[in-house]
């Protein structure tokens, strides 16, 4: 027996209904492993002291968040020389969060923080 008009368009539309959906605004929890990988990246740009620059840079990538993480993709085979390949790849898909960078932005801005408080003043 064919299936009612009626019941095909709704499965159509179901289908069709979160095609183009993307996440929504704000930063993006990594997991654990993530979050281990980019706490120890972040804390070593503020030992360095260039959170400043490290934000930036941070900043004008983020309308890009989406097309660094596919340019992560691309760079596995070469990485994979250097690094973990996992670890890599990980990143990359975390990266491709639409909400990735503003967490590292939150999350170095309270590393800046924290460094600051810690740190006697240097003027």
């Amino acid at each position: 027996m064919a299936e009612p008009e009626s019941s095909k368009k709704a499965g159509w539309r179901d289908r069709l209904r979160h095609a183009f959906a993307v996440e929504p605004d704000g930063p993006v929890e990594p997991d654990a492993h993530e979050r281990e990988l980019i706490d120890g990246v972040l804390r070593r740009i503020v030992a360095r002291e260039m959170a400043g620059p490290a934000s930036l840079f941070l900043e004008s990538w983020r309308p890009l968040g989406a097309v660094t993480g596919q340019g992560m993709h691309a760079l596995t085979p070469f990485v994979g020389v250097l690094m973990d390949a996992d670890t890599w790849e990980r990143l990359a898909r975390y990266m491709q969060r639409r909400g990735a960078i503003p967490w590292m932005l939150d999350r170095l801005d309270a590393l800046q923080r924290k460094a600051s408080e810690r740190a006697p003043d240097r003027a």
